[in-house]
């Protein structure tokens, strides 16, 4: 049972304050109570205290299943679950901040959030990715995605096949074909906006993860899903930390690491698959 402590009133008639009603060790721990939070074993003195708040990038690009929105708010979803996760190996609360995909790195750069998942480091540049990467998370396959079935499509062979990517996103296996002129970037703000370019017919094709596609072809009835003909790219992606964040990036990469050893990551991604 708690130890209780009296409430002492001052003799101008003033009530203490929490500070000077508990110690400190307990004060700690009713306010993280008060934050809803569980007083994490780990927490060490006052002056060297971790944040209560994890910020997390939510980018706008993201289809389902990774991320499921009720408006335009992120509500559910692979991503989500998997921030819930890393907030919760941390013991903090997780604080989902949305931003325009275009904005994301820049975030990381300057601190405005501690932590995006996922990236590649392929999808970089020389300068690389904004921040530092956590051990790797979560495999990413892209497939070409035609209205009809089939076998693979030489893709050297063709002559301005207009292709549905998304805004912003780097291409590499395809990338000599698009400045040839082989092939044509039908631009679209995300996964699912750009299938459905493809199911209207406003491209003859797409590249798109696997599992949004299968996510996608659900809601639709079997002579209207679409088809993978071939896998495009297959990419390794990790969680990117701030290095403006003020958590320690050693405490960050621990979460990371509890998410995956314990066996979480490997549920959610059994789920979404």
């Amino acid at each position: 049972m708690p130890a209780s402590y009296p409430l002492r009133i001052a003799p101008d008639g003033a009530v203490p304050t929490l500070r000077a009603m508990l110690p400190s060790e307990h004060r700690r721990q009713v306010l993280a109570r008060m934050l809803g939070l569980a007083a994490p074993a780990w927490w060490p003195g006052a002056a060297s205290a971790t944040p209560a708040l994890l910020r997390f990038a939510v980018g706008d690009s993201w289809a389902p299943p990774y991320l499921i929105r009720r408006g335009s708010e992120p509500a559910a979803g692979l991503l989500m679950d998997l921030m819930h996760a890393i907030a919760q190996a941390a013991g903090a609360r997780p604080v989902f901040i949305r931003l325009p995909s275009q904005r994301v790195d820049a975030a990381l750069r300057d601190g405005e959030v501690d932590l995006h998942c996922l990236i590649s480091p392929s999808w970089y540049g020389p300068a690389g990715p904004p921040g530092l990467l956590g051990p790797p998370m979560v495999v990413l396959e892209d497939v070409l995605v035609m209205r009809e079935p089939g076998g693979a499509v030489d893709l050297a062979g063709q002559r301005g096949l207009r292709v549905g990517t998304v805004l912003g996103y780097r291409y590499d296996p395809l990338q000599a074909a698009f400045e040839a002129g082989r092939l044509i970037r039908e631009d679209a703000p995300s996964q699912s906006r750009m299938l459905e370019k493809l199911r209207l017919g406003r491209s003859e094709a797409a590249v798109c993860d696997r599992r949004v596609l299968q996510h996608f072809n659900r809601s639709l009835p079997p002579q209207q899903r679409l088809h993978a003909r071939q896998r495009v790219s297959q990419t390794v992606t990790h969680a990117c930390l701030s290095p403006k964040s003020d958590w320690p990036a050693s405490r960050l990469l621990e979460a990371l690491t509890q998410v995956i050893s314990r066996g979480d990551l490997k549920r959610l991604l059994a789920d979404a698959d």
